[in-house]
């Protein structure tokens, strides 16, 4: 019987072959995790999607109740769909600490844009000096479509206190939504810093801007 040597390409062809199936077998679980995660999640959208949840300019403030803090979420809705959140993110990235969340809330008021303090009720948060009442959880709720003449729909997001004598900073907001069976994340810039004493408020709005 002959035999197969190194060079004869035969013999490479059957050396091959394992290798073949294990890239096979990949190709096929990457396949299939693909499909999974589309039956879960549904599609991904492209960019930021209809949705924006920015502040055009940058804040603060001096907080010194050592109490959780509230702040106003403008969310709004280009799109003819209505938009369903389902999570958020606060992003820092300045040698400030970023805000810890705690809750998010859906106000009913949307006549101010901002982030204007929003003031603790009994069961939840008001726009301070815009009126509004407390219209439950965010996440879940769907938002339609925003008057181009409106800030659009308040929610308020509840994050801890800054700790004495120090701030906390972020510089974007992350929301997480889908409309129908498509999923977005949109980033928009949000600068905001809140101190516990009014020393060093300015510095930390500066970090906001450049972080």
């Amino acid at each position: 019987m002959a035999s197969l040597s190194v060079d004869d390409p035969k013999h490479d062809s059957v050396r091959g072959r394992p290798g073949r199936k294990r890239r096979a077998s990949i190709l096929v679980a990457v396949g299939l995790l693909a499909i999974g995660a589309f039956l879960l999640w549904g599609p991904i959208g492209l960019g930021n999607g209809p949705l924006n949840a920015g502040v055009g300019a940058t804040q603060g403030w001096t907080d010194t109740g050592r109490r959780p803090v509230g702040f106003i979420i403008p969310i709004q809705n280009s799109g003819d769909t209505p938009a369903v959140i389902d999570g958020l993110d606060l992003i820092g990235g300045t040698r400030f600490p970023g805000p810890r969340l705690l809750r998010l809330e859906v106000l009913t008021s949307s006549l101010c844009g901002g982030a204007w303090p929003a003031r603790p009720t009994g069961r939840g948060f008001a726009l301070a000096g815009c009126g509004g009442t407390d219209a439950g959880s965010l996440t879940g709720h769907a938002f339609g479509h925003t008057r181009p003449d409106r800030f659009g729909f308040a929610g308020a997001a509840e994050v801890t206190a800054p700790r004495p004598g120090t701030c906390w900073v972020m510089t974007e907001i992350v929301v997480h939504y889908h409309v129908g069976i498509r999923h977005y994340s949109a980033t928009d810039p949000y600068q905001l810093a809140v101190c516990a004493d009014s020393g060093p408020v300015n510095s930390a709005m500066h970090a906001a801007e450049t972080g």
